[in-house]
C-alpha cells in the first residue's frame, strides 16, 4: 500500500478495512476512531468558547484543553499511517533470509525489534487516547449544555480507540516477552499503567 490512509475518501477508507488486506488493521483504525473523537472534544470546545458567557478561568481552562486536545489529535492523525509502517517492518523481517545460522539470527533480531516498535506505537495512541478522556473529564462540566453530548461522545470514541490499540499491543507483546526481547519488561510495564488508567475511567452510559 503506498499513500496515506488520510488521502482515502471515507468509502475507500471503509473498504479497504474490510478488505482480506492486513492493513489497515486495528491500529490503523483505532488511530482514526481516536482522531475523530478528539474532533468532537474540539468541536464542543469551539462551541462553548464561540459564546461569549463563561467566567474568565473557566474559558482559560476551555483554551488550554483546546490546545492539549490538538496536540493529541496530532498523535493520532499521525498514527494512522504509522501502524501501516510498522506492520509492513514486521513483514519485511519475516521475507530476510534464513539459509544461515547467521542469517537466522539476524532475521529473528530484526523481526522482534520491529515488533517492539510495533508495540510501541499503538501502546502511544492508548496513552493519548487515555489523555484525551481525562481531558474531557476535567473540562465537561465548563462545555455548553446544548453540546455537551458530543464531548461524551467524543471520548466515548476515545474510549473505544484506547482498548482497540491495547488489543494491537497486546499480540505483538506476547512474542517478545516469550523470547525474553530486551524492550519486553518496559513495554509490558507501560502496557498495564495504561490499562489500569483506562479501567479507572470507564465512567457511565
Amino acid at each position: 500500500m503506498s499513500g496515506s490512509l488520510w488521502e482515502c475518501s471515507a468509502d475507500e477508507l471503509l473498504r479497504r478495512a474490510a478488505s482480506a488486506e492486513p492493513t489497515p488493521g486495528g491500529g490503523s483504525i483505532a488511530a482514526v476512531t481516536a482522531a475523530f473523537g478528539f474532533s468532537l472534544v474540539l468541536m464542543a470546545i469551539g462551541v462553548t468558547l464561540a459564546g461569549e458567557e463563561g467566567a474568565a478561568d473557566d474559558r482559560a481552562r476551555l483554551i488550554d484543553g483546546q490546545s492539549r486536545a490538538r496536540a493529541l489529535q496530532q498523535e493520532a492523525v499521525a498514527a494512522v499511517d504509522l501502524d501501516v509502517t510498522e506492520f509492513d517492518a514486521v513483514m519485511a523481517g519475516y521475507r530476510l533470509p534464513r539459509d544461515t545460522d547467521a542469517q537466522r539470527a539476524f532475521r529473528r533480531q530484526r523481526i522482534d525489534d520491529a515488533t517492539a516498535a510495533a508495540t510501541g506505537g499503538p501502546l502511544r495512541l492508548a496513552e493519548a487516547a487515555i489523555e484525551g478522556i481525562e481531558l474531557v473529564d476535567e473540562i465537561e462540566p465548563l462545555i455548553k449544555p446544548s453540546i455537551v453530548s458530543d464531548a461524551e461522545a467524543g471520548r466515548d470514541l476515545l474510549r473505544g480507540a484506547a482498548f482497540a490499540a491495547l488489543r494491537t499491543a497486546d499480540i505483538n507483546l506476547l512474542p517478545l516477552e516469550e523470547r525474553q526481547h530486551a524492550a519486553a519488561p518496559a513495554l509490558r510495564r507501560r502496557r498495564d499503567a495504561a490499562g489500569s488508567l483506562l479501567m479507572g475511567r470507564q465512567g457511565t452510559a
